[in-house]
């Protein structure tokens, strides 16, 4: 009998019969090597051949039979057959041959080898139509689309799944050829701080390629701010926290700098980001002396609004260092600190009285007074007796 490679199956009917019989054999290597070989009509007759075999092995196939197992000998065979990059990419994304139990498939050395003969203009287009198709949560066909990326050196299309996908493929390596593509897109692509949340080798290992120099440290940590700025949960922001905190410097000098390049938006991230976020950013800004005086108090008046007692107490301190150190801030600090007296904790209410019965007394403190009101009688009537104001009326005990 003669062999899936010998003249009389490269063509028309010949080619098909012998191609039907290896995928019924579920043997997608013998398919690999037989559709390699065929003529173009051939192919052709095996292209138009395959929707119909495929709804016929649905159909006769045994209960305990899946049409999972003769999917690598179908994808193969529409992949070295099908003309056009279009069509490829569709067979290879057919519902049929990519179920829930499937996983992703094993066959990128395979079908890689079905399309060496193909050009690289084709190869691009299908690179980039497989890329496009990538969904989440499984994404089937990953595998395949990042080695036709690197096979071709493409610059990949923007196609969030696919960023996602990348980091969840592994830790970055200095060699593969689509990081300088992906790497920045870590920082705007959906998903990332979700999958990447609880891994600790992704932020080690960016560190470790930003100080021997492979990665760009500043193209790093200016994603880690702009990922801060555009918001998101602590838990999604987890893994960009991390990262900044690994890539600052350890040299007193060069942290500074680093802040200061970013000073403003660490200040812009303290009224709302959440909590990691905002530690993270005040604490930095502490570290700055001589920090232009807007910056300072636009800066306390964000971080004393926050309902977080730790980070209020963190500002007050700070907002008490600084008029000690700067007293001509006094009176546009006495406005921030106000805002603290409101907070639901007594214990932060405490520490704003004890910070505010050391402003100067040359200090415009009305602010203050406008806000004794909103103390505990017991603190209301500490901070009354200095600034003036309105002391709260203990509310009435219950009746035994």
């Amino acid at each position: 009998m003669p062999s899936a490679t010998q003249l009389p199956v490269r063509d028309g009917a010949p080619a098909w019969e012998t191609v039907a019989a290896l995928i019924d054999q579920q043997k997608p290597r013998a398919v690999a090597g037989a559709v390699r070989d065929l003529y173009a009509a051939g192919r052709r007759a095996v292209a138009r051949a395959l929707p119909g075999h495929l709804k016929e092995l649905r159909a006769r196939r045994e209960p305990w039979e899946r049409i999972d197992d003769y999917a690598p000998a179908l994808r193969v065979a529409g992949a070295g057959t099908l003309a056009g990059a279009s069509a490829v990419a569709t067979w290879l994304n057919r519902r049929e041959l990519n179920t829930r139990w499937s996983g992703d498939h094993e066959d990128t050395g395979l079908l890689l080898d079905v399309w060496a003969d193909r050009d690289d203009a084709w190869l691009a287009d299908l690179a980039r139509r497989l890329t496009l198709r990538l969904r989440g949560p499984q994404y089937i066909g990953l595998d395949l689309a990042l080695a036709l990326l690197a096979e071709t050196g493409i610059e990949p299309p923007a196609h969030d799944p696919l960023v996602v996908g990348w980091v969840a493929s592994g830790p970055p390596r200095p060699k593969d050829p689509l990081l300088p593509f992906l790497l920045p897109r870590i920082f705007e692509a959906d998903g990332v701080g979700r999958r990447l949340r609880d891994n600790p080798s992704w932020p080690r290992t960016l560190a470790t390629l930003a100080d021997r120099g492979d990665v760009a440290r500043r193209m790093l940590l200016d994603g880690c701010v702009r990922r801060f700025l555009r918001g998101g949960t602590a838990a999604d922001l987890r893994f960009f926290v991390r990262l900044h905190a690994l890539l600052l410097p350890d040299d007193p000098a060069a942290r500074e700098r680093e802040t200061r390049a970013h000073a403003l938006d660490y200040v812009r991230l303290l009224p709302a980001a959440p909590g990691p976020v905002a530690d993270l950013a005040l604490d930095l800004l502490r570290e700055v002396p001589g920090l232009p005086s807007p910056q300072v108090v636009e800066a306390l008046d964000g971080v004393l609004f926050r309902a977080e007692s730790g980070l209020v107490k963190s500002g007050l301190s700070w907002l008490e260092q600084t008029v000690q150190r700067r007293p001509g801030l006094a009176d546009d600090c006495a406005s921030a600190l106000a805002q603290a007296f409101a907070h639901e904790s007594y214990s932060v209410q405490r520490r704003a009285v004890r910070v505010a019965l050391k402003l100067p007394t040359a200090a415009d403190t009305a602010p203050i007074t406008a806000a004794v009101p909103l103390l505990p009688p017991d603190l209301g009537a500490e901070a009354a007796a200095r600034f003036g104001g309105e002391v709260a009326r203990p509310e009435p005990h219950d009746a035994p």
